[in-house]
């Protein structure tokens, strides 16, 4: 267990903790359970991690203003996408994440409500597996919501503290 990886094959936990590769199991006569030692599964092995894009939150709040919402649609999609292809314990459906903004108001906004709330836990998650202070809340996110949209700068400026933390190699970049 170490704070850092040490190389190839060490897996980042979910307590924000490196661990070594799990050594091969040595494979006994058939029948026999003798010298076999089962491995645990571990979801992040074998995972390689890919960084998202590094974006001006104001840049992005002003394109969303500009296109009518148009680009906070794309953006809102792209960011829960970014997040799962980060961190592969976030389960999300980006499309679905979507939708639930554009037809959250069929449901007297309670699916809009959820899915602002839920991306801001999933940013929150990739901040812990990168190793930094999970920062960013879906209850704070959904106050921005209803400050002029500014959920988008405060949900962005909080990735990028995420990307930050690899250096903010070119998007798609395996860490």
């Amino acid at each position: 267990m170490s704070e850092v990886s040490q190389g190839a094959g060490w897996w980042l936990a979910s307590d924000g903790k490196w661990y070594p590769p799990q050594p091969a199991a040595t494979p006994s006569p058939p029948g026999s359970t003798q010298g076999f030692v089962p491995q645990p599964y571990h979801p992040y092995q074998g995972h390689a991690r890919r960084v998202g894009k590094t974006r001006n939150p104001w840049g992005v709040w002003l394109l969303s203003l500009v296109t009518f919402g148009i680009y906070g649609l794309y953006w809102y999609y792209k960011v829960n996408e970014e997040t799962r292809e980060y961190e592969p314990a976030v389960n999300v459906q980006p499309g679905i994440a979507v939708c639930a903004l554009i037809f959250g108001g069929f449901t007297l906004g309670i699916a809009t409500i959820v899915s602002l709330v839920k991306t801001g836990g999933r940013i929150s998650q990739a901040q812990r597996a990168s190793g930094t202070t999970a920062r960013c809340s879906g209850g704070l996110g959904l106050l921005f919501a209803l400050l002029l949209a500014t959920h988008l700068v405060y949900y962005q400026s909080q990735l990028n503290k995420t990307w930050d933390r690899h250096g903010n190699p070119p998007p798609g970049s395996p860490v």
